[in-house]
């Protein structure tokens, strides 16, 4: 498993430069946009965010009532946008229409207009053309969406770019829910439109078990045979604490290994976090790895310090091992991983359901998804993470 790292020393120190660059320093994605200096989901933060020398920004996609696919992490309007005259709004979005109501709104802090993707698609492709780099947005599909979700995607991308190749290389489209990845294979809309080239597809998760699921549904897909197209996920976006445990090290990354996966892991804002999640990546022999942070400034120097000391060679080259990460944890990680679990069965939206096991099963478009949580459970958990337990 480990022989890609182990050859390398044989190999000119210039090429093994290279390669360690491009391995061992992740991708670095910003937050919804520069979470943590600008309001969230806004044009200043996703601006700042590319300034900061981050090359992704994670957004969040809501279908409203009407079709227009609007930027907001949350279902409702009350925690982040009032109305035109400074009021506050409990607007459920996907029950509400853009136009002429979701349309009107500001966010509380600094007073921002709620965005469209399709605002946000015309403002990437002009910052694309003007600025050098290979910049890309991380689409977080709210999983109580209707599958529907994903054609409007397509098409505010070709409203704006009918170019379908300008695309491939810069949208990910990450989802919470398995039934969407069976969707994008199942109607025919979409054969056409992957058929070129495929678009990177992430699961984000809170559970690296759930995450096997998907990681099977690629298989399923090449057991099928025929001609259509396959279109499969490439990557996984994984809630850090949830890498904090000995099955992630020694059954998932493999397996991610294998499989050729991306790995994303969020939400990471401090040094011991992203220093983990390169040895992760050393260890693993991943294809790509990345960090998403509400501080994308912060993981851009952390990654350009780690770069300038692997240029003149003061960092060690002894590629980390299984047991020397799972050493490396600390009493309160594995406990919080332990009590993070507990929460994950008890109560979370997030789980995987067995509809979305049933890989050959129908799924509606126009069918959202609906789950009863346990209140209790979503609030100690809220509460833990604002005092810095996870």
């Amino acid at each position: 498993m480990f022989s890609r790292f182990r050859t390398t020393f044989t190999t000119p120190y210039k090429y093994l430069t290279l390669y360690r660059r491009m391995s061992v320093s992740p991708v670095i994605v910003g937050h919804r946009g520069f979470k943590g200096n600008y309001p969230e989901n806004t044009m200043i933060g996703f601006n700042k965010c590319f300034e900061t020398g981050a090359t992704i920004i994670e957004t969040d996609l809501w279908l409203a009532k009407d079709n227009v696919i609007i930027i907001s992490h949350d279902p409702s309007t009350k925690r982040v946008f009032v109305d035109s005259e400074g009021n506050e709004t409990d607007y459920k979005i996907i029950d509400t229409e853009y136009d002429p109501i979701l349309k009107q709104l500001k966010t509380i802090e600094g007073g921002y207009p709620l965005m469209t993707f399709r605002e946000v698609l015309q403002w990437f492709k002009a910052y694309v053309v003007d600025h050098e780099g290979e910049f890309k947005l991380q689409l977080d599909i709210k999983r109580f969406n209707p599958p529907k979700i994903l054609k409007q995607i397509i098409e505010d991308l070709l409203s704006v770019e009918p170019n379908m190749g300008f695309w491939y290389n810069r949208i990910q489209f990450g989802i919470w829910d398995l039934n969407f990845l069976k969707y994008l294979n199942q109607d025919d809309y979409f054969q056409d439109k992957f058929a070129e080239q495929q678009f990177d597809i992430f699961n984000i998760t809170v559970s690296w078990r759930d995450a096997i699921f998907y990681v099977s549904y690629n298989d399923y897909l090449d057991a099928l045979g025929g001609d259509r197209v396959k279109i499969k996920l490439t990557g996984v976006s994984l809630i850090y604490i949830s890498t904090w445990s000995q099955g992630f090290l020694t059954k998932f990354v493999p397996l991610l290994k294998v499989h050729g996966l991306k790995l994303f892991s969020w939400t990471i804002n401090k040094k011991f976090q992203y220093e983990y999640l390169c040895k992760v990546g050393e260890l693993g022999g991943l294809v790509e790895y990345g960090v998403i942070s509400d501080h994308p400034d912060t993981m851009v120097s952390y990654a350009d310090h780690k770069e300038e000391l692997e240029e003149v060679g003061e960092t060690t080259r002894l590629t980390p091992t299984t047991e020397s990460l799972r050493s490396s944890l600390t009493f309160k990680q594995w406990f919080s991983y332990f009590i993070f679990q507990v929460f994950h069965k008890m109560g979370s939206d997030k789980k995987l359901t067995d509809d979305e096991k049933q890989y050959d099963s129908i799924v509606d478009e126009n069918k959202v998804r609906v789950i009863k949580v346990n209140e209790w459970v979503i609030w100690m958990f809220q509460t833990m993470q604002k005092f810095g337990i996870f």
